[in-house]
Formats: C-alpha cells, structure tokens, sequence
C-alpha cells in the first residue's frame, strides 16, 4: 500500500494550504449500445472484496451518468457491474473527475477513459475483466471448459494486464500495481488448481502448486490481505480438519493468530472468519460457552463481533428444534432475476419442492449444480415435483450474470440482506450447500435434506411423487 498511502499524505498537505471545496464527480461519462437497468459500483474501504459496498449507479436514458460516493482514502480502485453483461474497474481520486464511456463490442463491454489517471484507470479495468470469477467458473456443466481450458484462458487474460503495466508513469504506481496484479493473478490460478482438487476430492492444501504459490506469502503485507492470500495461508496451517464441532481447528488457528498476524485488518478478518467455522460450520457438539469465552479473549476489541456471532448461532440453534419433519413450513419473498417477487409458499404449493440453497461465491455449492440438472433432467415432466434453487448472494449482479450465461433449467431465485438473515434463522441453516425438502402439503419433510449428488435423492423424489 505504499504507493496509495504516498496519495493519502499529498492530499492531506494539500487541504492544509488550500480553502475546502466541493467533492468533484468522482466518475462521469456515457454508456452507448449497453442495456444499464442494473449497474452497481463495488468499492471496498480496506480493499478486500469481502468487505465490498455496493452503491447503485443510476444512468440516464440517454446512457450518461455521474457518480460520488464516501471514500476512507484519498484514492479507490471500484468494480463496474453493468447487470450480467460484465465488469469493469476504475481508480476514483478524491478532488477529481474520471470520464469513462463503455459501449458494446459484441458480447464485450469496451470502455474507454479520460483524465489525469486515464492509464491507471485503463490497467485496473483491464484487471477487474481479467479476474472475474465468472470467467472462471461455470453454473452448467454444458458451458464448463476443462482446467486446463481455464488456466490458458487465465494466462492470456494476465498478459492483457501485464501488457498495460508500462504505460504507467509514476513509478511508485507502477510498483504497486504490478504487485498488485501479480497477486491477483496468483490468487485465480490458486482457486482454479483449487477447484480442479476440489472435484477431483483430493486434499486442496496438499496440492504441490497450491503449496508453492503460498510458500512465501507475508501474512501481513497489505496486498496479499486485499487477494485474500493472507487469509488463506493461515486457514491452511492447522493440522486439526474443520471437522465435527471445529473446536481444535479453531483452537489452532487462533494460537497461529496470536503469534503471526500484526496486520490490524487481517486479525479482525481472522475473528470472522474463526466464529464462521465454529457456530456456522460446527455440528451443535461443542461447548459454546467454554468457546465463547476463549474466544472473546482473544477477538480483544472486536468481542462485539463475537456476542453478535453467538447470538445469532443461539437463534439457528432454536430454528432447529422449530424445522422437525411434519411441521409448517417457513414462508419467505424470493426476487426473480426481473425483480419481480414471489411467495415460497406459493411455489411449493401442492407439490413435492426440492431446495438448493447456494451462492456463486460457494466451491462445494457449485459442484452440486451438475448433479441438480440431472435431478431436474430425470423428473422432467413430472408436474408432482418442484426443483427449485435459492441464492443468498449479497452481489445480485454476481447471481444475474451468472444464471444468465448458464440458463438452468429451473427457476432461480435470490434471498439477501434481512431477509436472507431471516430465511436462515427460520430453517436454522448454518451453513451452504444447504438443501431442503418441502411436502405436497407444504410441510417440512427434511430442513436438512440429502445432496443431488447422493443417490438417495432421486429416490425419495421417486417415492414422494408416487403418491
């Protein structure tokens, strides 16, 4: 982060010696030949993407737009949904004003960029392009491209961002953005090796690759926290599995906490994601409070997160003792992709409902997708079932465009925010891939049921469909 903290101090001198001004538009500019009914702008304040705010960017019929937003810091790089057709990125400087025009090239977004910081803006577009995680990562099998596939696709997509890398001037913003993107280059080609493990059940922290790519990641360098490599690196360090109640997976990992992490971000990062895996991934055997109180300790000042954590765990657990088979299921509002809305009751209404809970961001929840087409595929025709899949993406746009390269063969719908929170508490999930099943009679017939995967599935379809 050196070069963006060089940037914080220029700014903060400057607005000692100057009288204060209005905020310029940080982004103005046009959209021409591209459908703009769903454009959002992601800024994360820390620059990890799992701290990502979203703001609405509202464009004109006639395509032009403008665009402020709060920053943290004198400069941010943003991604650019524009609905499922792409994404784009920017650098936004406080003070000032980018011009970015995007038209349609076919099936691609080319935008194009005005400015004092035209070139850096150009890199981190080409950046946000190249390492999108959709690229990467297919819904339906029949789009899938082979590992392989993929790991040519990404070397090409990086030498488009290496290409940009010499037209930035400024040293110091060279240096960093080519860490940068070396980083995030890096950080997909770990999830693709990762993914490829994954399918084929073998041990992704075992991989040769994986392995040599974490090898000398400095768990406190700002960069490898913003691509994720620092949280990686030390979720990868226990010997315990993440397994059963999760107790001494997250024992271990917080005594690696204690004793690697100075970066403030990656420790309050390491407090979420430590309360994740016990009370979202344990299995209710555990001694919460014996946890909970360790736990506290050593979150320090972020215990706050903690008592929220265990009070939300605290309501899942008494969902669950709610969701016994034969009792009413929970009603819940599902958004269409159009925006429209629908009661879950109602779909399920005189049917036996099959339930995918997913996200795009899930590995596990993706590698079941296959086998729900199959599912879908058997029962074609079958107007006694229901097969259903329910997002809980808080990035719409990432679901959107999703669903709309892939076209499932069945109905698609997302849950977020408040109501997500809700849904999870009222059918006690914890945890996804989550799948549920729901009788004719819109009663519960298992809050937690079997995968597509597992064979056991298709036949209690078949055998609740026979009646």
């Amino acid at each position: 982060m050196k070069y963006f903290k060089t940037i914080k101090m220029m700014a903060v001198a400057g607005m000692m010696c100057m009288p204060l001004l209005a905020q310029a538009q940080l982004l103005k500019g046009k959209f021409v030949g591209v459908e703009t009914d769903d454009v959002v702008v992601g800024y994360s304040p820390d620059g990890n993407m799992m701290n990502m705010q979203y703001n609405d960017l509202k464009v004109a019929d006639d395509g032009t737009f403008t665009f402020d937003m709060e920053m943290s810091d004198a400069v941010a790089d943003v991604c650019i949904y524009v609905g499922e057709k792409g994404t784009l990125g920017a650098q936004l400087v406080k003070g000032k004003t980018v011009e970015m025009n995007v038209t349609a090239k076919g099936d691609e977004l080319e935008a194009t960029f005005k400015g004092p910081n035209a070139a850096v803006c150009r890199l981190v577009n080409q950046k946000a392009m190249a390492f999108d995680m959709s690229k990467y990562f297919a819904m339906d099998p029949s789009n899938r491209k082979t590992n392989a596939e993929y790991r040519a696709l990404l070397e090409e997509e990086n030498a488009k961002v290496k290409a940009l890398l010499p037209k930035i001037k400024d040293k110091n913003q060279r240096e960093y953005y080519t860490k940068l993107a070396d980083a995030e280059y890096r950080w997909m080609k770990m999830r693709i090796i990762a993914d490829d493990c994954d399918e084929k059940k073998l041990d992704r922290n075992e991989n040769a690759e994986v392995q040599a790519l974490l090898k000398d990641i400095d768990i406190n360098d700002d960069i490898n926290y913003q691509t994720n490599f620092s949280l990686w690196k030390l979720i990868s360090m226990p010997k315990a599995k993440m397994e059963g109640n999760c107790e001494a997976y997250c024992y271990e990992l917080m005594d690696y906490t204690n004793k690697l992490v100075t970066n403030p971000n990656v420790r309050k990062q390491m407090v979420r994601i430590i309360g994740q895996n016990y009370y979202t991934y344990g299995d209710g055997s555990g001694d919460y409070e014996t946890f909970t109180k360790r736990f506290k300790e050593f979150a320090g000042e972020d215990a706050a997160m903690v008592d929220q954590m265990y009070a939300q765990f605290m309501e899942v657990k008494k969902s669950r003792e709610k969701t016994a088979a034969g009792t009413p299921a929970p009603d819940i509002t599902l958004d269409l992709p159009d925006g429209s809305q629908v009661q879950l009751k109602d779909i399920a209404k005189g049917k036996f409902t099959y339930i995918d809970v997913w996200a795009t961001w899930c590995g596990p929840c993706k590698r079941e997708i296959p086998h729900m087409a199959k599912l879908v595929e058997k029962f074609k025709g079958n107007d006694k079932v229901n097969f259903i899949s329910i997002s809980v993406d808080e990035d719409v746009n990432a679901w959107k465009k999703m669903i709309d390269a892939d076209k499932p063969a069945w109905p698609q719908y997302n849950i977020n925010g408040e109501t997500n929170r809700k849904f999870s508490a009222d059918w006690g999930i914890t945890g996804i891939p989550r799948f549920i099943m729901i009788d004719k009679n819109g009663n519960i017939f298992a809050a937690d049921a079997s995968r597509p995967s597992n064979e056991e599935t298709a036949n209690i379809i078949e055998e609740q469909t026979r009646k």
